[in-house]
């Protein structure tokens, strides 16, 4: 595995005087972000300038479906599905 180390261009070229685009996200101490901007946006790197799911994958920010409507809609009607069946059961005395 290698290791990258800047070098004193590389310092200058990013220091305070460096002419080109900047971040500006607020940071958690409340200054702006420094880092250079992408050239795709006009975010740095750790605040969304790149990753993130591929344009058109149609499913916003969900990894699983686990909290779709459609799948919210389904667990609520095995839940009554469910209740319904211990009331029965209850009922008939299978249930205490």
């Amino acid at each position: 595995m290698t290791t990258r180390f800047t070098t004193a261009s590389e310092k200058w070229r990013l220091g305070p005087n460096w002419p080109g685009r900047r971040c500006g996200a607020k940071t958690r101490s409340g200054t702006p972000c420094q880092k250079p901007a992408l050239k795709t946006n006009a975010r740095c790197q750790l605040h969304g300038g790149r990753g993130g799911a591929p344009s058109g994958a149609g499913n916003g920010n969900y990894k699983n479906g686990r909290y779709t409507k459609e799948h919210k809609a389904t667990v609520r009607a095995e839940r009554a599905q469910l209740r319904e069946l211990e009331r029965l059961g209850r009922m008939i005395g299978m249930f205490g």
